[in-house]
């Protein structure tokens, strides 16, 4: 007999859409705009979206295969040449993350949406690093 114990098999972590279903990231992204087109300094930005269900739509499907999600739609995203005629600042991102948490909160709990906050807190950096100024 050996005395080197076996190794414990890797854990692979669950992808989140196993968690967090399409009908439920499509509530959130629903809420999350319907809130963006009334917040104070969101909804100047946000003005330029010229289709609302079909941004909507955009976004769902990003989130579902970000989350790990099969791509059911043909849909590219380019977020800096999306992102570049609004005028980008910090203050807009530190907005834009605090209302989508507060939704994510509303509809899922709250160690789900510490998870989806790490990506969209990524895709903050990533706004910040390419456009923001204060």
């Amino acid at each position: 007999m050996s005395d080197i114990e076996p190794k414990p098999a890797p854990r692979k972590l669950q992808p989140l859409c196993a968690q967090i279903p399409l009908p439920t990231i499509r509530a959130v992204v629903d809420d999350f705009y319907n809130r963006i087109q009334q917040h104070p300094t969101l909804s100047g930005p946000f003005s330029v979206v010229g289709d609302w269900d079909l941004h909507k739509e955009r976004l769902i499907h990003y989130w579902w295969t970000v989350m790990g999600g099969q791509p059911y739609r043909d849909f590219g995203y380019a977020l800096g040449d999306k992102h570049a005629p609004v005028g980008i600042s910090n203050a807009l991102v530190d907005d834009w993350l605090a209302l989508f948490h507060q939704t994510m909160l509303d509809h899922i709990a709250p160690e789900l949406a510490e998870r989806w906050m790490r990506l969209a807190s990524g895709i903050g950096e990533s706004l910040r690093l390419m456009f923001a100024r204060d």
